[in-house]
């Protein structure tokens, strides 16, 4: 079922998945084609870099860089905290070989081996083609945090970059070597309408302003879930959500006692270029693509 508060062509009201690209996704945005900001299709086009100092942003336009490298914002993950804890809940950095530029997204450790993820912060077709995938785990994104290595990923083949509604955007990412992270459990059971009336958690590195700032700080809001379709829930308002850079990172809800994922964070709105993550989001529900998940821990 496709959310009926989206448009699928249009300028109020794009759709966009939430992580941040690299340039070459910037430059898609000219083309004439659906009216989705992938990852980032506005005018920021926002890339990421690993350097000794830290996180760096490179943009389109300006960026109000402190000292310690990361942007500066006036308030955390649209209306969250910074989380110092979570500590399965990862960055996903996507890069060309031998090169400091990539695209940021958020996963979720499942198994001593697996990051769960959303399928466009991994698809080739949207962050490029023989891209390397690195892992970083802490608070702060950068090049003083943990990396861990992978060796493979994998993503829904129905996922259609064009065709948000439909879902499928599900993807793992496979470690090179076990870790010691504890795995965070994912719902396998059919939600039903008893979940609207439970608080969901939302974690992830993304960007904590309407104008589309403050990524790679790891924050945490609790919202509410709002919807559930066949393929989809819609979590959080405009005060309390993901935005760009959550992409792939979990929905949390608490189950028999247990904080366990039921979303990937997927796409949501952007009513123009310098006022973005509007309404809430759409995550991508795990139970309903458990066995593609099963199939790759």
């Amino acid at each position: 079922m496709r959310p009926s508060s989206l448009d699928e062509r249009g300028h109020d009201g794009s759709r966009f998945v939430r992580g941040l690209t690299a340039a070459r996704i910037c430059e898609a945005a000219s083309n004439e084609r659906e009216s989705v900001f992938m990852n980032d299709f506005s005018q920021k086009c926002v890339r990421f870099s690993i350097l000794l100092g830290g996180l760096v942003l490179a943009a389109c336009g300006s960026t109000d860089l402190n000292s310690d490298g990361i942007s500066s914002t006036d308030e955390p993950i649209i209306g969250g905290t910074t989380d110092n804890g979570d500590p399965s809940v990862v960055a996903i950095f996507a890069h060309a070989p031998n090169s400091n530029y990539g695209s940021l997204c958020t996963g979720t450790v499942i198994s001593s081996r697996a990051v769960l993820t959303a399928a466009h912060c991994v698809d080739p077709r949207l962050v490029g083609s023989g891209m390397v995938f690195d892992v970083y785990t802490g608070t702060n994104f950068g090049s003083s945090s943990t990396r861990l290595s992978t060796s493979s990923t994998a993503f829904d083949p129905a996922f259609d970059p064009s065709r948000l509604g439909n879902g499928h955007d599900i993807a793992v990412v496979t470690l090179s070597r076990p870790t010691s992270l504890m795995p965070v459990p994912f719902n396998r059971s059919a939600l039903t309408s008893s979940s609207l009336s439970t608080p969901v958690r939302l974690v992830g590195y993304g960007s904590s302003t309407h104008l589309n700032s403050g990524a790679g700080i790891k924050r945490t809001v609790t919202t509410s879930l709002d919807a559930i379709t066949t393929a989809l829930v819609k979590i959080g308002a405009s005060n309390q959500q993901t935005c760009h850079g959550d992409s792939g990172g979990p929905a949390l809800q608490n189950i028999g006692g247990v904080e366990t994922i039921i979303g990937v964070t997927s796409f949501g709105s952007d009513p123009s270029p310098n006022d973005v993550c509007e309404g809430g989001g759409y995550d991508t529900r795990v139970d309903v693509y458990s066995s593609f998940i099963n199939a790759h821990l």
